[in-house]
């Protein structure tokens, strides 16, 4: 079980769309950009909107 807080997930999830953003604007709207982490943390922000 993580320590994580809702809003500690949903602060990670903002900061990676930031990164993402950013490396879309560097690299071109191209880019394909792997969704392995988001997935994982949209996981865990579900699980603790459950609880």
């Amino acid at each position: 079980m993580s320590d994580r807080t809702t809003g500690d997930l949903e602060r990670e999830l903002r900061l990676l769309a930031a990164v993402r953003a950013y490396l879309r604007d560097a690299e071109g709207p191209d880019l394909r950009i792997p969704t392995t982490t988001v997935d994982r943390v949209l996981d865990e922000l579900h699980q603790t909107r459950t609880e």
